[in-house]
Parts: C-alpha cells; structure tokens; sequence
C-alpha cells in the first residue's frame, strides 16, 4: 500500500442540506491498483460547507459507528457520505489520511 485514492459519484451537488454524494476511498499500489487485503484505518476529514454524514466499508462484522470520522478499510476500500449545509455554497474538500502512505483528497461543488 502506498496511497489513497478518492472517488466521488458526484462531484457537484445542491446546497439544500438534503443531496449528498458517495465518495469511494481505495488504498492503492505505488501504480494505482487496488491493495485488496489492505485494512489500514483511515481517518476522514472535510473543509469547506459540508459536512461528513456517515464512513463505511462493506464489512458487516465491523460495529464501528457510521458516524464517525475514523474507518478501517476492509478489501482495501471505504466509503465516506458527504452532504452539504443548508443553504451555504462553494466548495467541500474531503481528506483522507492513513499513516505511512500517501494522503488524498478531492472536492465537491454546491450548486
């Protein structure tokens, strides 16, 4: 494992306090290849008029809370759920950070 990557299914949604976007995290190879058996805990953080609504991993015997900020990759991947705060605009940046490899980050517009 050598960095993280961060992929949103939307990069731009409203400002209404409701709409929200899906932001995949993988930990990947020096090449950008999926580490699968990778379970490093990744820490989430966000500037900007958003806030994150939940952190997941796919893996169902993990009884860690959806709300919070701090998940273990499980197959070398993650979710986060961001959503907007109501009424604000501009632009959300979410990080991801796990130590020794190579941090990400990607952002989101309010429309």
């Amino acid at each position: 494992a050598a960095q993280l990557t961060l992929k949103p299914d939307r990069s731009a949604i409203a400002g209404d306090g409701h709409d929200i976007s899906f932001v995949t995290l993988k930990v990947t190879d020096k090449d950008g290849l999926l580490v699968p058996r990778s379970n490093n805990l990744i820490h989430f953080s966000i500037t900007g008029p958003g806030e994150i609504v939940a952190t997941d991993n796919g893996d169902a015997t993990d009884l860690t809370s959806f709300q919070t900020s701090d998940r273990k990759a499980y197959n070398g991947m993650a979710l986060a759920i961001v959503k907007a705060k109501r009424g604000e605009r501009g632009t959300i940046t979410l990080t991801a950070t796990s130590d020794g490899i190579k941090a990400a980050s990607t952002t989101i517009e309010l429309k």
